[in-house]
Formats: C-alpha cells, structure tokens, sequence
C-alpha cells in the first residue's frame, strides 16, 4: 500500500467497530469513515469485513451506497487501502473480507426502480466497488503477496460464498485476505 496521496487518518476510540476518520477535500469536504466490524468465524479465525462511507452526522451512520464524485477518488481510495495494514497491526491473527455494497441485492434492487441504463438481467451498476479493488489486487498482485494471501469469493445461488485462491482477472465479488506472518 501507498502512504503516498493519502489523507490523515485519526483512529476512533471505539472497540468495535474499529473505525478511521479523515475529510475528503475535493469539491467540498465530506467526512468519510472507513470501519472493520466482525462478522462471523472461518475455520476458528475472525473475520472483519471492510466498510467504507461517508459520514452522516444526523442520524450517525455510514453512507455506504452512494457515489459523492467529489474529484479526489484516488485520494480517498488510497486512503482506505492505507487502513488496511493498520487494521492488520491491530488483528494480525484475523481474516478480512472486502466486498462491493453495490453487489448488494438490496442495491440493485433500489437501482432497478430507477435505472437511466436499460439494464437487462444484469444491472451495470452493480459490483463496481468490488472491481475496483480487484483491480487494484490484480495490477500489484505480486507485490501484495509478499505481504498478505488472497482468496477470491463467488456467490452462490442460496447465497453463500465459495472461496478460491485467488488468481488474478478472474471475476470475484469477495475478496478474503490475510496478513502473511514473516
């Protein structure tokens, strides 16, 4: 991961979830919340999912389903990316699991009701956020792998997961990783 072009971080107190806090300051400035909570066990591990969105003061929630387009995505993303070894210093015996809000049925439903893109079976929204972590596993793949295993997820039909190692290009809609103890 890149310290550089990021946003400071400051780390919330709170124990769970683990959150970061940092203001985007594109067009104007938004504050963003990136949060690690548990989810479940793998094979006797823990396992964080990552969540990132913006902040909403009113009701103190995570806006993790809209897209604010503020002119500064590589910023923020990278920012988040820069959470992850943090989150690794903090659980080095755990698992994370990253997935896309927009592969959400809930998501694409609420996207159909309203599509401006004449979407077929397959809304063209949806999975984007995965994709674009994907990429970013795929064009440092060996880099990242000096430091962390990846496992690649693909839904099933009754919804669950079923993991792979993960192989670089392959479509995934989860990605399972690890820190790799040196």
């Amino acid at each position: 991961m890149s310290k550089e072009n990021t946003y400071p971080l400051i780390e919330s107190d709170e124990l769970q979830p683990l959150q970061f806090v940092f203001i985007s300051k594109g067009l104007r400035d938004i504050i963003k919340i990136v949060e690690y909570f548990y989810t479940h066990d793998i094979e006797g591990k823990r396992v964080f999912n990552l969540g990132f969105g913006d902040y909403n003061i009113d009701n103190d929630s995570v806006i993790d389903d809209e897209s604010t387009n503020n002119g500064d995505a590589y910023k923020v993303f990278n920012t988040v990316l820069n959470t992850i070894p943090l989150f690794f210093q903090i659980n080095p015996n755990d698992l994370l699991i990253v997935r896309g809000s927009d592969s959400k049925t809930l998501f694409i439903d609420k996207c159909r009701a309203t599509c401006t893109k004449n979407c077929d079976e397959l809304c063209k929204k949806s999975h984007r956020r995965i994709t674009i972590y994907c990429n970013y596993i795929n064009k440092n793949y060996n880099q990242l792998c000096l430091e962390y295993e990846f496992w690649g997820g693909i839904s099933t039909p009754n919804a669950q997961t079923e993991f792979e190692q993960y192989l670089p290009h392959n479509v995934y809609d989860t990605v399972l990783l690890k820190k790799i103890k040196h």
